[in-house]
């Protein structure tokens, strides 16, 4: 018996027997110099083998859409952007003509050259578009050398998948009934196939290292989804405690249903998704999200090579837009101005700054360069015309910055209205409250929007003077700090005043024990990785609003005495007695990977 430790990717227990793949980016492929006169030839193989396989991913991208959703769908339309990417295409013709090189080798080298730079970025999800490279390399090589496709669609019983590692193809490609989760060597949670996986509710594990050596076809393994490990040929008492994992999962997600069927007598706030481009909408309302909370525009501008246009922009706002008239008529879309810098930098950004979390970012960015702004925001209200869509702006840290923002949205309506195109005119305005001087003057802030947003990451960072990415300051990162718990107090009760809606979209609102600590400061909404709202809502819901008060209350005399900690401890405390398999919750349904 032996465990290997990998990244958590798709939440889940299952076991089963191995199918052990082997894929074909490895095998060996012809490579030879062409006569002068067979050059003309080649090229136009390679025009034919890219019109058939731009049919096949025109297949597969219809057939994606109605099994999974059209979210997922969409990483195929990029396939078919890279297959049509005139830079590659040049490139490779240019092999062909100029070198003479056959497709096949000429293919091989260029996106050779483009994987190794993505694969030296520093973002995650950045490095993992090299495997959208592969993926349409490999179909096109399929059609160039007749090679059957892949045998994972041959599945016809029960298994686990252990491979080096999946396209998005490939994954799909899955038959869905028979796979019981996948175990792989490489990989991250921020991939497509992660993606595609979580979406599918396919269990699995990535970055396991060397799990193809350390199993065989027909082995027996255990796959743990949720904490991330795998255990080859586990003993008889192992499996039986497996067994019990696999078991109260369930019984656990049954309660949790139930919970979400019956009558609300506790705390009332209305529970979110924080999304991204590429992130799958389609769980959604199965988690029972009542709408998307924060929508982070930035991975528009991280996840291609270049800074969308405009109209790229509309299609991928119009299409959160559309996506969230599913979860109800009063949901809607927060779409967060572009929030760029700190750890979030553009492709090819070439200003440095000593310190970029206190520099040149979010508001500061967008309104030093205006025109990347007034597009962003044309965009937002373009989609706003197809449902319910609200804009808020990041890191507001002075009312003037308020001012010319909305002014820069009003001069955006005006082209608009000139252009005679549609948008929603009443578009509600919010900001998020990130910065202490935002906290500090709420009720000014109040005054001007409709809506408020904390960012609790970057608000118990700012107010901490403490990198939250440095981890020898980690320990600063208190969201329990009596400071934080004060400005979030604060801006809470700023917003009842003005009688507008207050939200954390920060990770801590995924922490059952704050979530509860921040609706009974008076937070309405709670904006999360939608995998976790379940607990959030049975946790909630556990908590009479009377009870709420009275917490609200021993919180703020605790925060004149106490430390982080003991205020943490305090409200667990208040919790357990209320949800008694709390900590049960929390270690089966952590959100996993890319999710929080």
């Amino acid at each position: 018996m032996v465990t290997v430790a990998g990244t958590a990717t798709s939440r889940g227990f299952v076991s089963g027997p191995v199918f052990l793949y082997v894929g074909d980016r490895d095998a060996a492929l012809p490579e030879y110099r062409l006569p002068a006169e067979k050059v003309g030839a080649e090229l136009a193989r390679y025009r034919e083998a890219r019109a058939e396989t731009r049919r096949q991913l025109e297949g597969v991208v219809t057939d994606v859409a109605a099994r999974v959703t059209s979210t997922e769908a969409d990483i195929f339309k990029n396939h078919l952007v890279i297959l049509e990417d005139e830079v590659i295409i040049a490139s490779i013709e240019k092999l062909i003509r100029e070198e003479r090189l056959n497709v096949e080798a000429a293919m091989r080298r260029v996106v050779d050259g483009f994987r190794k730079s993505f694969e030296r970025m520093n973002d995650p999800y950045l490095r993992e578009r090299a495997r959208d490279l592969d993926d349409v390399e490999r179909r096109m090589l399929r059609v160039l050398t007749g090679r059957a496709e892949t045998a994972l669609s041959q599945i016809k019983s029960p298994v686990i998948v252990v491979a080096d590692d999946l396209t998005p193809s490939e994954t799909v490609s899955l038959p869905r009934r028979y796979i019981l989760g996948f175990a792989t060597n490489r990989g991250s949670a921020t991939s497509h196939v992660a993606l595609l996986a979580r979406a599918m509710g396919i269990p699995a594990v990535t970055g396991l290292g060397d799990i193809t050596s350390r199993v065989k076809a027909g082995d027996h393994v255990l796959l743990d989804g949720t904490n991330g490990a795998v255990t080859v040929n586990a003993d008889r008492e192992t499996r039986e405690q497996f067994a019990r994992l696999i078991w109260r999962e369930r019984e656990l997600m049954a309660a949790l249903e139930e919970s979400r069927q019956q009558p609300c007598q506790g705390m009332q706030v209305k529970l979110l998704a924080n999304v991204q481009p590429g992130i799958p909408f389609g769980s959604l309302a199965a988690f029972g999200a009542e709408g998307m909370g924060l929508y982070r525009s930035e991975y528009l501008w991280l996840g291609g090579t270049d800074e969308p246009t405009e109209n790229e922009q509309t299609i991928a706002y119009t299409e959160a837009v559309k996506a969230v008239a599913a979860l109800g008529p009063d949901a809607r879309v927060v779409f967060r101005a572009l929030d760029i810098g700190g750890d979030k930098m553009v492709r090819g950004a070439k200003a440095k700054e000593a310190n970029p979390f206190l520099g040149n970012r979010s508001i500061r960015f967008l309104l030093s360069r205006r025109d990347v702004f007034r597009a962003q925001l044309r965009a937002i209200l373009k989609a706003s015309a197809c449902g319910r869509a609200a804009l808020m702006y990041p890191m507001v840290a002075t009312i003037e910055e308020l001012r010319q923002a909305n002014a820069e949205l009003i001069r955006a309506m005006e082209q608009l209205r000139m252009a005679g195109i549609p948008f929603d005119d009443h578009l509600p305005v919010g900001c998020m409250i990130e910065i202490p001087s935002a906290a500090l003057n709420a009720d000014i802030f109040a005054k001007e929007v409709s809506f408020f947003s904390i960012g609790t990451n970057d608000l118990v960072q700012y107010t901490m003077a403490a990198d939250r990415g440095n981890e020898q300051v980690s320990y600063l990162y208190q969201p329990t700090n009596p400071a934080v718990i004060q400005l979030v107090d604060r801006t809470a009760q700023a917003a009842k005043r003005a009688g507008i809606p207050c939200a954390v979209c920060g990770e801590s609102a995924s922490d059952p024990i704050l979530s509860v600590l921040w609706a009974s400061l008076g937070v309405t909404e709670l904006s999360m990785s939608a995998s976790y709202i379940p607990v959030i809502r049975k946790t909630l819901r556990s908590v009479p609003p009377a009870d709420g008060e009275a917490l609200a209350g021993e919180v703020r005399a605790l925060c004149a005495t106490a430390g982080a900690a003991d205020i943490y401890a305090h409200v667990k405390a208040f919790m357990r007695a209320r949800v008694p398999d709390l900590e049960e919750l929390q270690s089966f349904f952590a959100p996993v990977g890319a999710d929080r």
